[in-house]
């Protein structure tokens, strides 16, 4: 990043953190008194100074680009392996470097986490929700703010399009550094279960930890069984110093299991509808424009109203809620930022229709659709629409119980392509419709675009359509072509020939099973 010019590690220093007991004398030149001025494992971002990381990955092996990132100004390389004939900047083999990256970046950047206030939220469902109620929470009672999420990497007016959910080592710590260059005082970060298990955020200086919730069929074809899923996640807990807080669901069965882990001289502030919550609400109303609740909590009680339904949203609200306490604030903070109806994108988004409801969720799993569906069904006040898909490449075993879940909720079930990657869209459907018993009508259309369409067509003023599992992305990936798609721009465009042809508009015969 250009704002990071300033900075400059001699190499040597940064040694400790590669090997336990020093280099091996064939791994390396004898004078390692090189300045290094920027860390990157993209070839493609080498400017003079720079310590190139070269690694083998799945579909690239960094080590092809070795002779590029030395024709741009690599000050240094590190590989996994030996490279033969490789002259110029001096070289380390380090073998297990990935589990060394973010420690490095750590000591390059300065350890910025060691000058900010970092809340970590983990969990199946609900990390965006509640990363982004804490920002807004914190921002509007005068805490300077950054987010590191799914949605995007905000850093004070700078918005940086997201990667991953959790960003690699190297750029975690880059990102956290330019929080404090900034002069934020506080981030709050996603931390995915990958992220966890790949070592992404070793080094990083936890002050809080949140659980959210967490389902038993998620990301199995990472991890492979639940239980080094659920052990992936307590890591966070475990990386709490003595003075940090855990903030955990109190109605769910697996908050006692991170409590657990969570180091005995740190504190634990409890969240939920529970009665024995320390944070805690009791639902006043709630309609298809938002939810009344009352804040229970030890600083205080208050009325609360947002425009977000369901109570996974009042789990999220009370999960930040409970953060913001750890971080300090006053229950009139809290209260005062929960009030806050900034609308979070692709979760429960609203897209206006004069006489139907439609919304956009991020949805793509069982546990996220059987959230969503569930708090919006009792609350439609005419039929229920949803269109949804699985994501290929990911674990099969959550497509059939996803279509129960829709086939238990739904009135109407458009079955149609999500990122369907090197799957074949037809065969991710048909893995679906195995959870689906013909109870209620579907109608298969693997063109997603022509799926909405068909289900705005389809609806009858006072319908509720839910277009689930993209959310905020923008983009589809269908093959190994990543094209533009925005679920929402196609329901406004869906709505817009609706509203201009009537209700007697058809795209398509649609064909019903």
């Amino acid at each position: 990043m250009e704002g990071h010019r300033d900075i400059t590690v001699n190499l040597r220093e940064l040694l400790p953190i590669l090997y336990d007991s020093g280099p091996p004398r064939s791994a390396a030149p004898a004078d390692l008194d090189v300045e290094i001025r920027q860390i990157v494992q993209d070839n493609r971002l080498v400017r003079p100074g720079a310590l190139f990381i070269a690694r083998a990955g799945e579909s690239v092996d960094g080590h092809d680009f070795i002779p590029l990132a030395v024709q741009a100004g690599a000050a240094a390389i590190i590989s996994e392996r030996p490279v033969p004939d490789l002259r110029g900047p001096a070289h380390l083999v380090v073998p297990d470097i990935r589990t060394r990256m973010a420690p490095l970046a750590a000591r390059f950047y300065g350890e910025p986490t060691g000058r900010l206030h970092v809340t970590g939220v983990t969990g199946t469902n609900g990390k965006t929700s509640t990363t982004c109620r804490l920002r807004t929470m914190l921002a509007s009672a005068g805490r300077p703010i950054g987010l590191l999420g799914t949605i995007a990497y905000k850093i004070g007016d700078r918005v940086i399009p997201a990667g991953n959910t959790t960003p690699d080592g190297l750029r975690i710590q880059e990102l956290f550094r330019e929080m404090v260059d900034v002069g934020l005082t506080h981030a709050a970060i996603e931390v995915s279960s990958h992220a966890l298990a790949l070592d992404r955020v070793r080094d990083v200086q936890f002050d809080v930890a949140v659980f959210t919730c967490l389902s038993d069929r998620e990301h199995l074809d990472f991890h492979g069984t639940f239980e080094n899923y659920r052990d992936a996640k307590a890591r966070l807990f475990e990386m709490l110093p003595p003075n940090g807080y855990a903030v955990l669901n109190a109605d769910d069965p697996l908050g006692e299991f991170m409590a657990g882990h969570t180091p005995r001289r740190a504190r634990v502030l409890w969240f939920g509808r529970d009665r024995g919550a320390d944070v805690r609400a009791d639902i006043l109303d709630m309609d298809m424009t938002g939810t009344t609740y009352r804040l229970e909590s030890p600083g205080g009680s208050a009325e609360v109203r947002t425009p977000f339904v369901g109570e996974f949203n009042v789990s999220n609200d009370l999960a930040a809620a409970a953060a913001g306490y750890a971080a300090g604030l006053t229950f009139d903070e809290v209260a005062a930022g929960l009030s806050d109806g900034s609308p979070i994108p692709g979760r429960l988004e609203r897209v206006h229709a004069d006489d139907i409801h439609t919304l956009v969720d991020y949805a793509h799993n069982e546990g996220g659709l059987q959230s969503v569906l569930g708090a919006v069904e009792p609350l439609a006040p005419r039929r229920l629409i949803v269109v949804f898909g699985c994501g290929g490449d990911r674990d099969p075993s959550k497509r059939p119980t996803m279509g129960a879940v829709a086939e238990k909720y739904a009135d109407i079930i458009f079955l149609t392509a999500d990122n369907s990657r090197s799957e074949q869209t037809a065969q991710v459907i048909e893995q679906i419709e195995r959870g689906m018993t013909g109870s209620k009508p579907r109608a298969v259309i693997p063109d997603r675009a022509r799926a909405i369409r068909a289900a705005v067509n389809t609806a009858e003023p006072g319908d509720t359509i839910i277009v689930a599992g993209k959310g905020h992305e923008t983009y589809q990936i269908l093959g190994k072509v990543k094209a533009p798609f925005d679920d929402r721009e196609e329901l406004r465009d869906a709505l817009a020939e609706r509203a201009g042809a009537g209700l007697s508009a058809q795209t398509e015969a649609i064909q019903w099973k």
